[in-house]
């Protein structure tokens, strides 16, 4: 793949998975840290309808078919994402590595040699 539409397609692929990645990240914490956790947390409470808590449970766990998409995707992308990043550094390594080896000397070369 050229370098330039890997480019603009880790770009654009980043844009529209960086909402949702946000979105999974903070729910989570929330559910995970403070002043969110529950008393006993995974005791098998039941949360009551409507709370903070059921809205981030839903947005994190989301069941059902749709939820599951949701997270294949958005899986999916960030390993797409985080491959696409590796390949992009691994190309730019290179041609600087190649780049900077067609300009210098030779090891030992130190010597100028003048014509007398």
């Amino acid at each position: 793949m050229k370098e330039i539409l890997l480019h603009k397609l880790h770009r654009y692929a980043g844009i529209a998975v960086a909402p949702f990645l946000v979105i999974q990240t903070i729910s989570g914490l929330l559910l995970g840290f403070g002043f969110f956790r529950r008393p006993g947390g995974g005791t098998g409470e039941r949360i009551l309808p409507g709370s903070l808590d059921d809205i981030l449970v839903k947005v994190h766990f989301k069941a059902g078919w749709l939820g599951d998409a949701y997270h294949l995707l958005l899986g999916a992308g960030i390993i797409w994402i985080a491959l696409s990043g590796w390949t992009l550094y691994l190309r730019g390594r290179s041609r600087r590595k190649n780049a900077g080896t067609l300009n210098m000397r030779p090891a030992g070369d130190d010597t100028v040699k003048r014509d007398r």
